[in-house]
């Protein structure tokens, strides 16, 4: 059974050091998360956990009073197509609702297909796109107002 664990601005030291990990593993950083959460504003983070363990994440920040930006995101690659991707995408949004936001808005990059799809599959409409490194950067949007 997946439940999801709300934590805002800041992780505790433990799921800092397991979400760093986690984070770290999927996208080949070194970095921690408390860290990066410095610079940003009203900062929502979401924690799937399968049983004690955790197994993915979706961190997002307020870019203004109607805008909410879900920046950093992932599951484990073992607990990976089982929903949680989803749980973790609907939980965000009806958080946002609550909180009075009109529209959520996040970047992928072309070599993530899977976070691409499920974004599409969810309502979120392609804004914008531009060559990023060696990849294709890709701004989308959804009205959740």
């Amino acid at each position: 059974m997946i439940h999801i664990k709300e934590f805002y601005n800041s992780l505790p030291e433990l799921e800092n050091k397991e979400l760093s990990k986690i984070h770290n593993e999927i996208f080949d950083t070194n970095v921690n998360l408390n860290d990066k959460f410095l610079s940003k504003n009203k900062i929502i983070i979401l924690v799937a956990y399968k049983e004690k363990t955790i197994v993915g994440y979706k961190i997002g920040y307020e870019v203004d009073r109607s805008t909410f930006y879900s920046w950093l995101g992932g599951v484990e690659k073992n607990n990976r197509n089982h929903g949680i991707a989803q749980m973790l995408m609907d939980k965000q949004i009806r958080i946002l609702k609550s909180k009075g936001y009109d529209k959520i808005q996040t970047k992928t990059f072309n070599k993530w297909k899977s976070m691409l799809i499920l974004n599409i599959k969810n309502d979120f409409q392609i804004k914008n796109c531009y060559p990023n490194k060696n990849d294709l950067a890709i701004i989308l949007e959804k009205d959740i107002k």
